[in-house]
């Protein structure tokens, strides 16, 4: 019986090269003494040792990527710009977002105002990343004892910008507590640095501290730091203040050649933060 194989590809499974049929030597004595008696015996048995030399070819192949690979889905789209669907913010070129009813499992728990969310204005290039379910505060809505990750948005280029939400009890005990109630400037970063820097905060991170009544009444502490040890990256402008039963950080942080490029469009987009 004969194999045609491919002249490329005989080197797996077999010792012979320049030739189509199978030769491996003598055959054991009983395949001979029934090749003897049965033609048909011959056919089943040389069928099967074919079988197998092409099986030990195709692994052959598959090893040198010269057999088609298994069909895959293909990467997934890519996520498009905030910029292509977003709507202009009126601050330089940043682009305006807005939550929708539905965006987050907060929201949609109610623990965060569907009829009145936050917002906040970003750069045109930024894409929208994915909020892992477990840091998402899906599993404790609407009663979280940890804060939790609103939204997240990136640029390889430009930096990180991420929400975070705490309950109100984290700081205080008073209900519905304005934030200069809570607490200075200096003394809500104590609580809530470790989530700006994605570790812990020393003194000597602080670059600024300060604090600003915006026109929706509330008063925001603006933070900008420089952490080397910081795993979220060294530079970042935050904002942070409260409303109802929660407090609300606005972080915007970026690498050391992400902050020369953008650096001024993210302290623009912590500004323009509304609870």
């Amino acid at each position: 019986m004969r194999c045609a194989l491919p002249q490329n590809a005989r080197a797996f499974g077999s010792t012979t090269t320049s030739s189509t049929k199978f030769s491996s030597g003598p055959r054991p004595a009983a395949i001979t003494t029934r090749a003897a008696n049965s033609n048909s015996e011959i056919d089943v048995t040389s069928r099967r040792d074919c079988l197998l030399e092409l099986s030990s070819l195709a692994v052959g192949l598959a090893a040198w990527g010269l057999a088609p690979a298994a069909a895959t889905a293909g990467p997934p789209p890519q996520v498009p710009m905030v910029g292509t669907y977003l709507p202009p913010a009126g601050v330089d070129d940043l682009v305006l977002f807005v939550p929708d009813s539905k965006k987050t499992p907060a929201i949609r728990a109610g623990t965060v105002n569907p009829d009145s969310p936050y917002r906040f204005a970003l750069p045109p290039k930024f894409r929208e990343g994915k909020v892992a379910n477990i840091l998402s505060g899906n599993y404790c809505q609407p009663r979280c004892d940890e804060p939790w990750t609103e939204v997240i948005f990136e640029s390889s280029t430009e930096g990180r910008i991420a929400v975070i939400v705490s309950p109100l009890v984290k700081l205080t005990r008073q209900k519905d507590a304005r934030i200069e109630d809570v607490g200075t400037p200096q003394g809500i970063l104590n609580s809530l640095g470790s989530y700006i820097t994605g570790t812990y905060i020393e003194e000597d991170d602080v670059v600024s501290a300060t604090s600003k009544q915006q026109e929706d009444g509330r008063t925001y502490y603006y933070y900008e730091l420089n952490a080397p040890y910081g795993t979220l990256g060294p530079h970042s402008y935050s904002a942070c203040t409260t409303k109802g039963d929660i407090a609300l950080l606005f972080i915007a942080s970026a690498n050391e050649k992400q902050w020369a490029n953008s650096k001024d469009a993210l302290r623009k987009a912590a500004e323009t933060f509304r609870a």
